[in-house]
């Protein structure tokens, strides 16, 4: 349907309910880069907790969850957007693969006049979709080196040995994370010494553990400390350390939540983690699709805008606190108030 007919429609129809027929149900389907890390579960409870929070307010919204097995899978994620596009979808909540193979099957669906809300990861081209909500991934990984080069200088390690320890090539999010990482650690410290930059953990924790070890074991006598800039290329990289003996020797920087990777954190194993928020996320993208296809102006009469869910620096000091656990625990992300996932900590988007 061409866009202007459809805002036509919708505009006649400004709740999508009491129209009859398939109208009376919104239906956002939800297509996360993967669909087993713990950090794509917290997405779809967001994204549930919307529709349950938007039923009480007599808009019926279907969440449907749907992504590849694997990521890295980016052929497999565009045959999925591009079917659920043609079976009946009203909008779609995408967090790309890659930031350049995605825009064609996003043009697509912006031309059907579906509207697409954009998370976790950009995509290159910004003109066929409504908005990006995700985290300032540049920002966290500048927390990430705040916090671990003040590690190491506590240790009286002035001009560490550092290695980033990366995740994949193509990835928006992380590269984002990895900048971030680099340039305020060269700030921080300018002499510090670079021993690695140039390896990739890959999209799981096997493949980072296979990477990782060789790895260590080259450094394991120099490197003072480590960023690696997701959950399953920490998780695989503390598991190779933590067999070498050498865990709480080199000092781990994180990116993310697992029940491993915290408790990591717990046992000093990691110095720290910047964690998302997952679940605002996935609610606040639906929220936006969803008032997007009522037709309203989800950006303020400006251009496409982007929305940081925020990001916070997690240690052994904090991981327990209820703040903290809201952003990854099933049960406290069930009591954060309403009004707190759609303004944030901070007020209004």
């Amino acid at each position: 349907m061409p866009r202007l007919v459809y805002s036509i429609v919708l505009a006649l129809c400004p709740l999508a309910v009491g129209c009859g027929g398939p109208t009376d149900e919104i239906t956002i389907v939800v297509i996360p880069k993967g669909m087993t890390h713990e950090h794509w579960q917290s997405v779809h409870r967001g994204a549930e907790r919307c529709a349950a929070d938007m039923a009480a307010e007599g808009v019926r919204v279907r969440i449907i969850f749907d992504g590849p097995l694997r990521e890295r899978d980016a052929l497999e994620q565009i045959r999925i957007v591009d079917r659920r596009v043609a079976t009946g979808a009203s909008g779609i909540v995408l967090a790309p693969q890659h930031s350049k193979t995605m825009t064609a099957c996003v043009r697509r669906t912006a031309d059907a006049g579906l509207p697409v809300v954009i998370i976790d990861s950009g995509l290159a081209d910004p003109d066929h979709f409504v908005k990006y909500v995700a985290t300032d991934n540049y920002r966290g990984g500048c927390l990430a080196a705040e916090h671990l080069i003040g590690e190491l200088k506590k240790q009286g390690k002035t001009r560490p040995r550092l290695i980033l320890f990366r995740y994949a090539v193509g990835s928006e999010s992380t590269e984002q994370r990895e900048k971030g990482f680099e340039d305020t650690a060269k700030q921080l410290c300018p002499d510090a010494e670079w021993l690695s930059t140039d390896k990739y953990a890959g999209a799981t924790r096997d493949s980072a553990m296979r990477e990782a070890g060789p790895l260590v074991l080259q450094f394991k006598d120099r490197v003072d400390g480590i960023f690696a800039p997701n959950e399953s290329s920490a998780t695989g990289l503390v598991d190779v350390l933590r067999s070498q003996g050498l865990n709480k020797k080199v000092l781990v920087m994180a990116f993310d939540a697992s029940k491993p990777l915290l408790q990591s954190i717990r046992d000093g194993n990691v110095v720290g983690s910047i964690l998302q928020d997952p679940y605002r996320m996935g609610y606040v993208s639906t929220w936006v699709c969803v008032r997007s296809l009522r037709g309203e102006d989800v950006n303020g009469g400006r251009t496409q805008m982007n929305l940081s869910t925020g990001e916070y620096v997690v240690t052994k000091e904090n991981v327990d606190s209820e703040f903290v656990l809201g952003l990854f625990d099933p049960s406290a992300q069930a009591r954060r108030s309403t009004r707190s996932l759609r303004e944030g900590p901070g007020g209004t988007p």
